[in-house]
């Protein structure tokens, strides 16, 4: 494997903005293809470096780096893991290169298209419901882990918590953060799904719960209820089904919300508690 210019690159992982960044060239001639707070994605050649912060724990790098590969284990299209590395006191992994178009750039060029290429994501996602793994951790509990972690109300957490505990576990991979920025179509017509760093087994419908509000939370309204219509089609589900796990995966998310409008959001969703 050829040495990494990217060492260059390393500085530019600070704790800004977390909105995504688009793409451009950095000093040392590497593709930044993503910057959000505390991450860089560079083209590296034929390669892809996650460059990460010194607030990431090492642990959750290397258990990312593992999940990863534990997902193309399963025989999904997932970009190969090369390597965990450390540049200049940063750690990073690095995959193979996918070359093509996420679907969230191929929605927004063609609006038109909208409806088939959310038809695409569905069928995706239901094919990666098929998986399982025997070495791979619940979402269940993470959920529960994060709903402790969140700002809500004392009594709207626990609440939630018991919710949590009589919704079905699942053994089905859920993605943990499908949205169509995490799916790319190459050139041939194949897609790839990348970022499994969320990866756990549970039921499937929580997976589309989190979907749904990325939607929603990236403002895409009408996107999110075709989206949810398409999914239960697929998965042979009703709304309600999905609907009961919404305040659980929206006071989840709550726990890492960056803004005051977002948290609103989701604090919303949480409270709406009487889902039958």
């Amino acid at each position: 494997m050829k040495k990494s210019s990217s060492a260059k690159t390393v500085s530019k992982v600070s704790k800004g903005s977390n909105a995504d960044k688009p793409a451009k060239a950095s000093a040392s001639g590497d593709e930044v293809l993503l910057q959000r707070e505390g991450k860089l994605i560079v083209r590296d050649g034929d390669t892809v470096l996650k460059i990460f912060g010194p607030e990431y724990k090492v642990s959750d790098i290397l258990n990312e780096a593992m999940n990863e590969a534990r997902a193309a284990e399963t025989g999904l299209p997932v970009p190969k893991v090369l390597e965990v590395l450390k540049l200049r006191e940063h750690w990073c992994i690095r995959r193979e290169f996918v070359a093509g178009k996420t679907l969230a750039d191929a929605m927004a060029s063609d609006k038109r298209r909208l409806d088939k290429l959310l038809a695409q994501f569905v069928a995706i996602q239901a094919e990666i419901f098929k998986k399982t793994s025997a070495r791979m951790g619940n979402l269940s509990d993470k959920l529960d882990r994060q709903i402790s972690a969140s700002p809500l109300p004392r009594e709207t957490r626990y609440d939630l918590h018991v919710r949590l505990q009589g919704l079905p576990r699942g053994t089905a991979l859920c993605h943990g953060d499908f949205n169509p920025s995490n799916v790319i179509i190459t050139p041939k017509g194949d897609w790839r799904v990348i970022d499994w760093a969320h990866v756990r087994l549970g039921d499937p419908l929580a997976d589309v719960a989190r979907s749904y509000l990325l939607f929603w939370l990236s403002g895409h309204v009408a996107a999110a209820e075709k989206y949810l219509a398409l999914a239960c089609e697929a998965l042979g589900a009703k709304v309600p089904d999905v609907q009961k796990w919404l305040p659980v995966v929206a006071a989840a998310e709550s726990a890492q919300a960056k803004d005051r409008k977002t948290l609103d959001l989701l604090s919303h969703w949480a409270s709406v508690v009487d889902y039958v």
